[in-house]
């Protein structure tokens, strides 16, 4: 393996931790914002559909956000080992 290899190695390694632990500490924040805006929206008595897809599209942001992060962190290690 040549020198360069090994350095984008450790780089998509770094990367993925960086964005792993993003991740991570980043879910507890947005779960708090996340019950703040439900309860706000009042979620449990909606009767419009508007009102029901505003409380869906709140209730899904938080995994979207932590799936789409950690699936980067996949991408980049499977990177790392091509």
């Amino acid at each position: 393996m040549n020198k360069r290899g090994s350095v984008s190695i450790f780089v998509y390694i770094m990367l993925s931790v960086v964005l792993l632990l993003l991740a991570i500490n980043l879910a507890s924040p947005f779960k708090q914002v996340n019950d703040d805006s439900l309860s706000q929206l009042n979620c449990t008595t909606v009767t419009s559909y508007q009102d029901k897809a505003n409380c869906v599209a709140v209730d899904m942001f938080l995994p979207l956000l932590i799936g789409t992060l950690l699936g980067i962190c996949g991408i980049l290690l499977s990177r790392s080992y091509i």
